[in-house]
């Protein structure tokens, strides 16, 4: 990709303007007389960019002198000026034609042809006007890059080295080899040509852009920036070396740095949507959420009809809980695109979040109604309905999508939760072990099965077995970890259960069923006011279990009054 876009580079740099290699008019231009004072008046008025004019007055000498091929050169010049370039071409070949050794109309020809990408006709006139005049150094370095444009690399070198034997200073020819090794991913000769280049002319932002990229492509991330640093000291507006520059801050996983730089290149281009973009993403990416909310809208301000960015704004604000805001957004996008799942989907994931899981559903039911094929759809309606006690739904759902994705991981244990919920023990169990089966690695179903054994006191070993492997998959599970402790408390390894439920706690403070846990094994070891303590703690939290609150406190009210009985 480096090379790509390195490389084209000087080409356009060389051919970007048709006067750049421009000859001085010679002292005797071959011009009648009497046409010297049309010349005179239209050399002047193209020197000052008063096309028409010059091109008026050019043609009254070529009707005095029609052969004059300085002025037919002259008039081609203007007539690219003035946008002819088909009219510019054919003069130009007309003048080459009468004219076949006169080198400025065919320096002309050249840069005319290169400019309509008609390469293999300019390398011909650059090398008709090399055997011409060898001392042109323009053409040495024109030849050279259009054949490595045609990747004839070892023709480039060729010509070019032979240059630089007779102008060993020459940093242009320099720089040109190095692109060219580049090209050939012979990085350390492309190094040394860019750094003898920095050496004759220090102020060459581009070569140590490419020093940059040299480094970068060897893994030097240090050396990288401090060469696209120089690079953006000596040109603060090269847009290559502030990109390549945020983009080894990502690779170096130094966020912060690629923020400075997005917001750098912001400050000098702020209109540059997709600069606010990626900040955005950057942003993101940081958890600085309302950072990243403000590019979006800078962006959205700009182009409100962009539902990509749009979609971002609102996930982002769904990711900061600003829940109405996010909605808001959702639905903007849903007006335009009646069937964006995407934003279905987080619309429907708001609506649960926020406890409304009848509206949730209407979400998930709107995609099925256009579009069949995505199996967490079922996933997700079939869980709202879990949500809503609606089990015989719920399972209408799950039985639809696994008809359709009868190995779909996720719709065979949403189904195992579902008969949990309903008080189908052996159902349960028995899409749990599809689960395993589809995906021996499905952590949440190994923990699920593992703890509802150790829960109900059966297949213990099997169990412990169960969970130990979820935590070889996810060893920092606080939920997992109290599953662990759970099973060892059942299996009357107390002191071992203790030590577990501890370390879910350090991982998940605000768990009620952990606290429960914790309580029952106190209990279970005459730990009476450590048995309190924790089913205390546990109702601190009780709204997010259904059912602990009466369970918990009639625990505690049995203890005391088995304590003041005593």
């Amino acid at each position: 990709m480096y090379r790509k876009i390195l490389l084209i580079l000087p080409v356009l740099f060389v051919f970007s303007c048709a006067q750049i290699f421009r000859t001085e008019p010679p002292k005797s231009p071959d011009i009648p007389k009497e046409a010297y004072y049309h010349y005179i008046i239209g050399y002047e008025a193209e020197l000052s960019g008063k096309w028409e004019t010059a091109l008026n007055h050019y043609s009254e000498v070529l009707k005095i002198g029609p052969s004059s091929p300085y002025i037919r050169t002259q008039i081609s010049y203007v007539l690219l000026r003035t946008g002819k370039i088909p009219d510019a071409i054919a003069m130009t070949e007309e003048t080459v034609k009468a004219n076949p050794d006169y080198v400025p109309a065919l320096m002309l020809l050249g840069e005319l042809y290169n400019s309509q990408k008609n390469t293999d006709k300019a390398i011909k006139i650059f090398e008709r006007v090399l055997e011409l005049d060898n001392t042109q150094a323009e053409v040495y370095l024109f030849l050279g890059v259009l054949y490595a444009a045609e990747k004839r690399y070892s023709d480039a070198k060729e010509i070019l080295e032979s240059f630089l034997k007779t102008d060993p200073g020459n940093a242009m020819g320099m720089y040109y080899l190095g692109l060219i090794n580049m090209d050939l991913e012979d990085y350390d000769k492309a190094a040394e040509y860019f750094g003898k280049v920095t050496e004759i002319r220090p102020n060459f932002d581009a070569a140590y852009l490419n020093l940059g990229v040299i480094s970068e492509l060897k893994g030097d991330l240090k050396q990288a920036e401090k060469h696209y640093k120089k690079s953006m000291e000596l040109n603060p507006q090269n847009k290559l070396a502030q990109e390549r520059l945020t983009q080894i801050y990502l690779k170096d996983k130094t966020v912060d740095k690629a923020i400075e730089q997005l917001r750098n290149m912001s400050i000098q281009e702020p209109a540059n949507l997709d600069i606010h973009r990626r900040l955005g993403f950057l942003y993101i990416e940081s958890k600085q959420y309302d950072r990243a909310i403000e590019e979006f809208r800078i962006v959205l301000a700009a182009k409100p009809a962009d539902v990509q960015v749009r979609y971002y704004l609102a996930v982002t604000l769904e990711e900061a809980a600003r829940y109405k805001e996010a909605a808001e957004e959702l639905r903007k996008i849903i007006a335009v695109d009646p069937k964006n799942i995407g934003a279905f989907l987080h619309l429907g994931f708001i609506y649960s979040k926020e406890g409304q899981h009848t509206d949730a559903v209407k979400m998930y039911e709107e995609i099925l109604s256009f579009e069949k094929g995505k199996p967490e759809v079922y996933v997700y309606l079939g869980a709202s309905y879990i949500q809503l006690k609606d089990y015989k739904k719920a399972e209408g759902i799950f039985s639809e999508g696994l008809g359709l994705f009868p190995n779909d991981t996720e719709l065979n244990f949403n189904m195992a939760v579902m008969h949990e919920k309903a008080g189908r023990f052996e159902e349960m169990v028995k899409y749990l072990k599809r689960t395993i089966e589809i995906n021996p690695e499905h952590a949440e179903a190994l923990n699920y099965l593992g703890y509802s054994y150790a829960d109900k006191g059966i297949n213990l070993e099997e169990a412990l077995s169960l969970i130990q492997k979820a935590l070889e998959l996810k060893p920092d599970n606080g939920y997992m970890i109290d599953s662990l402790g759970w099973v060892y408390f059942k299996m009357g390894r107390h002191e071992e259960a203790v030590k577990a439920l501890q370390k879910a706690l350090s991982i998940v403070n605000n768990d009620p069923v952990i606290y429960e846990h914790l309580g029952d094994i106190y209990l279970s070891q005459g730990l009476n006011k450590d048995a309190l303590d924790a089913w205390e703690n546990a109702l601190k939290f009780h709204e997010k279990e259904e059912g602990l609150k009466g369970r918990v406190e009639k625990k505690i009210q049995d203890l005391k009054l088995k304590i003041q009985n005593k």
